[in-house]
């Protein structure tokens, strides 16, 4: 059987269709990709500053909640603000020479 003289019936669009759905998945791939790399959540009791990668460090300190940022060029940094107690102890003889262990908590 020959094939070289086999004609292919031509379908419209049809070379078309399979580059066009390519570039949709790709150009779909990259911004879901950007959509879900874009947001950062700053925890209670925390404050976030962002780094970006071409102008340093921002000056605006970032509250609790959800923010947006570019996806390559900024980067969040996450701090813990909330105060905690800072606790020394000392061990102190007593008049009838027994040791006392003694706790100061301090807020810190």
């Amino acid at each position: 059987m020959n094939l070289n003289n086999v004609k292919v019936p031509k379908v419209p669009g049809g070379g078309n269709s399979m580059s066009a759905l390519l570039k949709l998945g790709v150009i779909g791939g990259i911004g879901l990709y950007a959509a879900s790399n874009s947001l950062y959540n700053v925890e209670g009791g925390c404050r976030g500053i962002v780094f970006n990668r071409l102008t340093g460090i921002k000056d605006k300190v970032y509250p609790e909640g959800t923010h947006l940022m570019v996806p390559w060029f900024d980067r969040p940094i996450i701090y813990d603000v909330r105060a905690k107690p800072h606790l020394v102890e000392s061990t102190s003889g007593s008049r009838d020479l027994q040791m006392v262990n003694i706790y100061i908590g301090f807020p810190g």
